[in-house]
């Protein structure tokens, strides 16, 4: 598979996404409950109840009462359930984007994840060619000293390296099924291969160059900064419907019934009754619980802005330090590829004195190290020139699927590194 197959499978099978987005949508619910408080109150109830009644010397009357009724209640004055709506609102704002910050974070875990593997895979083939090249420098140095060209300490130093090599390709077996498995957790899929990368893809500056550019798109649209500037919103309402604690709320209220007696009754045995009313209540005093309740609000809007300010700080410094970090990526991926071709050239040079004796063996094998770890150093600034990058976008709050589109066309279909055959002189 490749990287936007495997980010489609994802976004289905995630259950971190999937819970990010369900409670998204349990907090989008309480709008219309905040709302619900505000439209008529319609409620329909009705009883029968059995009578016995006496009077006097009179017989003892049994018979039934039943009455059915209706009640329709419109808030006309209740500012405490509006500054509740438009905290709702605020809420709501938060949820969405809470939402959006879980399906970022799942383009960086997927994008983590696939280029672990390609890095784990990399390293396993640089290990794989590791120890087949030291097996035959091993082989080589064993048929000089039968021959009686070098010494047997050559032997043993060209034994210790092909030893250690087997043990390097053993760690990077473990490692590749590791980072495999890490797939399979986000995708509930199992995967024996993806598709490679290109070595060959550009590796360019942030693009806006100029840090200034990135700090200023960062404080407009970091989703976290979002967040908290929703979270003062919420906290300004829910001072505003604290101190409306202190306000009257007035209701319309409309009730019809309809009941019907049993037994002797000089006003008739059939009532209907309609009742329009304006319900008025003014709060005197709570014994200072709304004063109280006032003073936590600000307390808890003191306590929003604080951690708006820390976030704004936080985001400043991150884009900073990530803008950073990938400009030097750029840098290490270049230097890194000519350490490359000097290793591989001082190789060359080396093996070529070994052959005319102005080179011991330890010289090759230093080099022939030296040409493996600069392999594996440079595919690993590769990905991580990649993966910071999607970084530096995540705290912009520009990362979205089309930077992962952007990578995924740099992706070869290739076939998985297989082990080295363990092997014995």
């Amino acid at each position: 598979a490749d990287l936007i197959e495997i980010f489609q499978v994802a976004a289905e099978e995630d259950p971190q996404i999937r819970a990010a987005e369900s409670n998204m949508k349990a907090l989008l619910e309480g709008y219309n409950i905040s709302r619900s408080v505000l439209l008529p109150d319609v409620s329909i109830g009705g009883e029968t109840v059995w009578n016995e009644r006496e009077l006097g010397n009179s017989p003892t009357e049994e018979f039934n009462s039943n009455a059915t009724f209706a009640r329709v209640t419109q808030p006309i004055l209740r500012a405490d359930r509006w500054f509740q709506l438009q905290s709702s609102k605020a809420i709501s704002e938060q949820a969405r984007k809470n939402f959006e910050v879980a399906k970022q974070d799942l383009i960086i875990r997927v994008a983590t994840a696939y280029f672990n593997i390609l890095r784990a895979e990399d390293n396993l083939e640089s290990a794989v060619a590791q120890e087949t090249a030291f097996k035959r420098q091993l082989e080589q140095t064993q048929e000089r000293f039968d021959v009686g060209l070098i010494a047997i300490t050559d032997v043993h130093e060209a034994q210790a390296a092909f030893d250690l090599a087997r043990v390097t390709r053993i760690t990077q077996e473990e490692e590749r099924d590791n980072s495999f498995a890490v797939l399979e957790t986000l995708t509930n899929q199992s995967y024996s291969k993806v598709d490679k990368l290109d070595k060959a893809m550009p590796i360019t500056r942030p693009d806006p160059v100029a840090l200034a550019d990135w700090i200023q798109g960062a404080l407009d649209n970091n989703l976290e900064l979002k967040i908290r500037k929703a979270k003062i919103d919420e906290a300004k309402q829910e001072v505003r419907r604290q101190k409306s604690g202190h306000l009257p709320t007035i209701d319309a209220v409309a009730t019809f019934s309809d009941s019907e007696q049993g037994g002797s009754n000089f006003l008739g045995n059939e009532t209907e009754t309609e009742r329009y009313s304006l319900e008025f209540n003014l709060p005197l005093f709570q014994g200072g619980g709304t004063r109280a309740r006032v003073r936590a609000a600000h307390h808890s809007l003191n306590v929003a802005k604080s951690n708006y300010e820390s976030q704004y700080r936080l985001v400043k410094q991150d884009i900073q330090t990530q803008h950073r970090t990938v400009s030097s990526d750029v840098l290490r991926v270049g230097a890194q590829k000519l350490s490359l071709r000097s290793s591989q050239s001082a190789l060359e040079a080396t093996e070529g004195g070994y052959e005319v004796g102005t080179r011991n063996i330890v010289d090759v094998l230093q080099a022939r190290n030296l040409v493996f770890q600069s392999e594996r150093d440079y595919a690993n600034s590769i990905y991580d020139y990649i993966l910071n990058e999607l970084l530096l976008k995540q705290t912009a709050g520009t990362l979205s699927n089309t930077d992962l589109i952007g990578r995924n066309q740099w992706l070869r279909e290739s076939t998985p590194a297989a082990p080295a055959t363990p092997a014995t002189p």
